[in-house]
């Protein structure tokens, strides 16, 4: 499509950045390898490249790139790859322009992948798992290139494709279209950069409160930057216990996406208490210091009885934590023993669960259980591809069928036996889908 060294770069599924610096022409270009980390290339492009690609971006996005407008954000599809690109030029780059790619991954990335490469464990996801049923509004935080588009797209897997979605992004990271291929109903929405001035795209605020007006749907942003909090503040408060509202937002902490949402984005204390989970996902540097591994790090309710500061008044209240030396995300005292506001109201309004913990925690850790199920059966078997989308999807629409019928059966939710019958399943489906894959 006429990008010629970045078409090759971006083949390579285990190349994460790719980052080119001015003045082109006279200096290499740098990526991030899944492997070796931060690695310098051989590779050095000329400024006609440079030039050329600027010129095409442009093109591709309908997005100004000059001395008025030197920043341009877009995406870049190629056979093989897609990324998101940050192009920045004069006078804001002396040297001319500079680029930088993040590489996506050509799949959805789902809760059991993130369970293979430890980036969190069965019990965290199955948490997760229950709570995306729940119909909870949830935050993804953490730092840049820690993860946190790679899992909020994995939450949109858990939904139920009986659910629309609407996703709300300024440059396209989502994986839509690989989902529509899988039957969901889901529409994006393209909004305008937080960067960009003017032209003919609507602001990122604007597409949240139209995506109010477009049926019951879950909501899924993109990233939270600027005005657009409050309108999803907005979007949360409506749709607290009707659909998922989630998004990404860049914080350390429950407390640092706090103080961002509220004193740099300008949230009202009060709007904050609709937020119901917050995720952290970091990189974790290995003790020699050239590798980063990615860990969920906590998953934290926040409470609603507090006045001025959440922190203070004990809103925060961590459900799972990372432990660096066990290297699990673990249950903390409050999740076992049942201290936990929002789960109990989610449980409140199934007949089954209703002021019984025990079955609560024991629906819980049975999906803890099925996803563990599926990465070792993955492994046994020597089929990776039972970790992508196209098959989870079929997984959690066996357990949602699986559960029903033993409701029916047992009038209950018999754990043992939706376990038993799901491992049959997969033992069938999985031989059936590695012969038509």
């Amino acid at each position: 499509v006429g990008f010629g060294l970045l078409e090759v770069l971006l083949k390579d599924e285990k190349i994460q950045d790719i980052v080119i610096n001015g003045p082109i022409g006279q200096t290499p270009i740098f990526i991030v390898h899944q492997d070796y980390d931060d690695c310098v290339t051989n590779i050095i492009p000329s400024a006609v490249d440079g030039e050329s690609w600027a010129t095409r971006f442009r093109m591709i996005s309908g997005r100004p790139l000059d001395q008025a407008n030197p920043v341009l954000d877009t995406e870049l599809v190629v056979p093989g790859g897609r990324a998101r690109v940050a192009i920045i030029g004069r006078p804001l780059n002396p040297e001319g322009l500079g680029y930088a790619l993040r590489r996506h991954r050509d799949k959805p990335w789902t809760l059991p992948l993130f369970i293979e490469n430890k980036t969190i464990n069965p019990m965290g996801a199955g948490l997760l798992s229950f709570l995306i049923d729940g119909s909870r509004s949830v935050l993804v935080g953490g730092t840049r290139s820690s993860g946190k588009s790679s899992l909020l797209g994995s939450f949109m897997v858990e939904i139920m494709r009986k659910f629309r979605i609407i996703t709300v992004e300024d440059t396209l990271e989502l994986p839509v279209k690989a989902l529509r291929k899988l039957n969901y109903n889901i529409q994006p929405m393209k909004v305008r950069s937080a960067l960009s001035e003017g032209g003919t795209e609507l602001a990122a605020e604007e597409g949240i409160r139209t995506s109010l007006r477009l049926g019951d749907s879950s909501l899924i942003v993109g990233e939270v930057r600027s005005k657009e909090a409050l309108a999803l503040y907005e979007a949360m408060r409506v749709g607290a216990l009707a659909n998922v509202v989630a998004g990404t937002i860049h914080g350390g902490s429950a407390y640092s996406i706090y103080d961002r949402v509220v004193n740099d984005l300008g949230v009202p204390r009060t709007s904050f208490k609709a937020t119901d989970i917050i995720v952290i996902v970091n990189p974790i540097k290995t003790p020699d210091g050239l590798h980063k591994i990615r860990r969920v790090l906590s998953i934290t309710e926040v409470r609603k009885h507090w006045e001025d500061d959440p922190l203070k008044e004990g809103a925060f209240i961590e459900l799972m934590k990372y432990n660096p030396i066990t290297d699990e995300l673990e249950p903390t005292d409050n999740l076992i023993n049942g201290d936990s506001e929002i789960i109990k109201e989610i449980a409140s309004t199934v007949k089954e669960w209703a002021g019984d913990w025990d079955a609560v925690w024991d629906n819980i850790q049975l999906r803890a259980d099925l996803k563990e199920k599926l990465v070792e059966y993955s492994k046994k078997v020597k089929k990776p591809e039972l970790l992508e989308a196209d098959f989870v999807v079929l997984a959690n629409d066996a357990f949602h069928k699986i559960s029903d019928v033993v409701l029916e059966k047992e009038r209950k939710l018999d754990s043992k036996k939706i376990l038993f019958r799901w491992n049959e399943w997969l033992k069938k489906e999985a031989s059936n889908y590695a012969t038509h894959s």
